[in-house]
């Protein structure tokens, strides 16, 4: 019966442990979420990164109580866009870090579903155009501009491969062109152009141009990209 009753007694002091324990770490979900796009400041076209390590969002809460938070991030998507549904309502310092020259004073009252686009400079604009489409070649035209920045524009890429996340780091096919030793000047005023061959027939691939200048301003090396552009090779 003693042992019964030991049993009882133990069996109570667990549970309320339990308990206890469980009030202790019920703390509140996040309750608020953000969408957007990073937008060309002048043009208010979305801005295009590279897939992996492109560009982030940090979010800083103002009136956090620590001398040095730490902040929440968000990777954004190659076509500019980006979302992020773990926060707490309250209001936020954004920073942007990419391919572009960003002001760290973009401030967001951040509540149960907000929209806010982020404007932002791009280091360069690129563009690039398919066609000749074959049943295994394209051919791509591409060129590049610089946008309010005089650092040396370094490297050029137009890249193909049979997934939207392609990058300078991810493709079947590329064309690089070292341009460092190459006056800007000439490097504008220049339409690049690369036919792709060996495809396979009656396959989708996606294409991509990129480019990036060198310098103070751009110690991670980052690509400004164009949009993705979806061919079909014919059968």
């Amino acid at each position: 019966m003693k042992q019964h009753i030991l049993y009882s007694c133990m069996a109570l002091l667990l549970g309320s442990a339990v308990l206890t324990s469980c009030k202790k770490d019920n703390y509140p979900a996040p309750d608020a979420s953000i969408q957007g796009r990073l937008t060309d400041i002048k043009t208010n076209e979305a801005v295009p990164v590279q897939a992996f390590n492109g560009a982030v969002l940090r979010y800083y809460q103002v009136g956090y109580s620590s001398s040095n938070p730490n902040p929440i991030n968000t990777a954004v998507h190659p076509d500019g866009s980006y979302n992020n549904n773990l926060l707490f309502t309250g209001r936020y310092r954004i920073v942007a870090e990419g391919p572009f020259y960003y002001k760290d004073t973009v401030v967001v009252d951040i509540a149960a579903n907000t929209q806010k686009d982020i404007p932002v400079t791009p280091f360069l604009k690129v563009t690039a155009a398919a066609s000749n489409v074959t049943n295994n070649s394209v051919t791509v035209k591409y060129s590049v501009k610089h946008n309010d920045n005089t650092q040396k524009i370094s490297r050029l890429a137009a890249i193909i491969g049979p997934t939207e996340g392609i990058d300078v780091n991810s493709y079947t096919l590329n064309d690089i062109q070292d341009v460092q030793n190459v006056p800007d000047e000439t490097v504008e005023a220049t339409v690049y152009e690369k036919t792709f061959t060996g495809l396979k027939t009656g396959t989708v691939y996606y294409i991509r141009a990129a480019a990036r200048i060198g310098g103070a301003d751009n110690p991670a090396g980052y690509f400004n990209y164009t949009p993705v552009i979806k061919i079909t090779t014919s059968k």
